[in-house]
């Protein structure tokens, strides 16, 4: 039978008989073994250092140190105490086996040796060392899987503490967007987190001069805030590294070869041992660096440590793109109010001053066309007549910008207005001018709505004394006035509020129209479709009426075909208060 396995098994007999050694050599290399030879003891030691076999033939009495002796001194070696040992003797005493045995041995042959009971012995202790071998290799295998099971759950531990560590920190730096709250709390919460002696964050100017403009110091060290870096000590190849993404963690900055000296120096002034950079990196430029030290010792800073503070690096370089943002919004916002304030007071000198000397203009030219009509020529009451003409064209148009600038700066409360109610006082201001032009006036169903009820007056005493101005020349005259409640999923006009009802109103006439083209234009400030000499207006009607309506958060809209009309729609949400909520 064949003991050996795809590579052959290695046994190493040991005994002082020349005649032995050369039978247990052929039918043991007949069965497919292979065989290594030793004549004694102290040989026998010296085979299994260079060549470790897997079975030991072992002869208990031979010259110089018997089997009992090499078998303790093998069981007495970490290398070799698993080798398994079958001792061949002719001492048949039990006492003799016993010793054997608790020497380690595994097995006993008795002499003179039996071919069959020999490869019958090795055979099985073959078999069960393989069998060793094969568990010892299952065991380590079962190691190593759980030591990396082991690893990979301290790595999932600290990714979930990094994680928690992570959102804590983020949370507390961006429940301010202040630049003045944002860089303390971040200095504060990393010092908190790695226990570190300081942590600063260091500023870089677009002149190489740098200094910390946050600062958390443990009390006993020196503070570095205040203090500015001179550019020896971070030099532009440093910058430039920086920029690239760097990280530097220094164990010990008396032991870092290429750490310049002067900065050695420098960072010695503030008993600094061990330091952790990383860059702030703001819109692809280096804003700067967030620096951790330990001055009691030096330290061996871990990848968690490093991993996490390249995070809050990065999240407090968003954080101060935020600060930015907010204190640019703040300025746009201070500039917008103090605007306002210009335009306010532009309108009320537009009220008084603009204002008065046309009034004089306007009554002197009255006294002149009274007193003077019958002396002047046909020529000079046309001058008068014109000048009469401009200064009221102008006091039109000072109205206009004074209605145009005061629908923000002093718009009225929003309330329920009842737009049937304000169609029915418009209709009676422009009484007259229906009556002379003979138009048909169509009113609908109108709704009520949330609005200011000054400017819902201003927008449809626009909107139909525009349809009364472009009536048509060939046909009757028609206006229609009317409103409808739709959804705004339908229209998807008010944002983030799809439940919200519309109001459209509409404003339709079949007077002469205009091309689509022109949609957009007319409702311009100073924008005219036609001269001066065809229709009076100064061109601020249609732009007064967009920026109420943007006002109440709404749209205003125009279609129409040159001699076929035109129909406006506004377009309001009917609950303002609901949205101002």
């Amino acid at each position: 039978m064949n003991v050996a396995a795809a590579e052959p098994s290695v046994i190493l007999v040991v005994d002082d008989t020349p005649t032995n050694l050369e039978v247990l050599f052929n039918f043991l290399t007949d069965s497919g073994c292979k065989i290594l030879i030793a004549e004694d003891g102290e040989s026998a030691l010296q085979k299994v250092e260079y060549a470790s076999p897997d079975l030991i033939l072992l002869d208990v009495i031979m010259p110089g140190i018997d089997g009992f002796e090499t078998c303790r001194r093998l069981q007495a070696k970490e290398s070799t105490r698993d080798i398994p040992v079958i001792f061949m003797t002719a001492l048949s005493e039990t006492v003799d086996k016993v010793k054997g045995l608790q020497l380690g041995a595994v097995d006993y042959i008795t002499k003179p040796l039996q071919q069959e009971e020999v490869l019958a012995r090795v055979q099985t202790h073959l078999h069960l060392r393989n069998l060793t071998k094969q568990l010892q290799a299952q065991n380590l295998q079962l190691e190593q899987e759980i030591e990396q099971r082991q690893r990979q759950e301290q790595e999932l531990k600290r990714q979930y503490q990094r994680s928690q560590l992570f959102a804590e920190v983020t949370l507390k730096i961006r429940q301010s967007l202040k630049l003045d709250e944002v860089l303390p709390v971040a200095v504060s919460e990393v010092q908190r987190i790695l226990q570190a002696d300081r942590v600063l964050i260091y500023h870089l100017r677009s002149d190489g001069i740098g200094s910390a403009v946050a600062e958390a110091v443990l009390p006993g060290w020196t503070a570095v805030l205040g203090h500015k870096f001179p550019e020896e000590v971070f030099p532009e190849e440093y910058r430039l590294l920086y920029a690239r993404g760097r990280v530097r963690a220094i164990a010990d900055v008396e032991q870092e070869a290429e750490i310049a000296p002067c900065l050695v120096d420098f960072v010695q002034q503030f008993q600094v041992k061990a330091k952790l950079v990383v860059p702030i990196i703001i819109k692809q430029q280096l804003w700067g660096l967030l620096i951790a030290h330990q001055c009691r010792s030096s330290r061996n800073w871990s990848d968690f440590e490093t991993q996490l503070l390249q995070q809050l690096a990065d999240q407090i370089g968003i954080a101060l793109t935020q600060a930015q943002l907010l204190e640019q919004e703040t300025r746009y916002s201070q500039e917008l109010a103090r605007s306002n304030a210009e335009l306010q007071q532009f309108a009320s000198i537009a009220s008084h001053d603009l204002q008065e000397p046309l009034r004089k203009i306007q009554a002197f030219g009255n006294r002149l066309r009274e007193k003077y009509s019958e002396t002047l020529s046909e020529q000079g009451c046309d001058y008068i007549e014109r000048m009469q003409n401009a200064a009221q064209r102008m006091q039109t148009l000072i109205e206009d910008l004074l209605v145009f600038s005061r629908i923000t700066t002093r718009a009225q409360p929003l309330v329920s207005v009842n737009l049937a109610q304000v169609t029915k006082e418009v209709l009676s201001d422009l009484e007259v001018s229906i009556q002379q032009i003979g138009v048909r006036i169509e009113v609908g169903e109108l709704s009520t709505i949330d609005a200011d009820p000054l400017q819902m007056r201003q927008l449809l005493q626009n909107l139909i004394g525009n349809a009364l101005k472009f009536h048509p020349g060939d046909r009757p005259p028609c206006v229609k006035i009317y409103s409808q409640i739709i959804e705004n999923s339908e229209l998807q006009f008010v944002e983030n509020v799809a439940d919200v009802d519309l109001c459209q109103i509409t404003v339709e006439d079949n007077g002469i129209g205009f091309d689509q083209k022109y949609c957009d234009r007319i409702f311009q400030v100073f924008q005219r479709l036609h001269s001066r000499s065809a229709y009076e207006g100064t061109g601020m009607g249609l732009a007064i009426c967009r920026k109420i309506v943007e006002r109440h958060k709404g749209s205003i809209t125009a279609e129409s075909m040159p001699g076929q009309g035109a129909k406006f729609i506004v377009t309001l949400p009917v609950n303002q208060l609901f949205l101002d909520s």
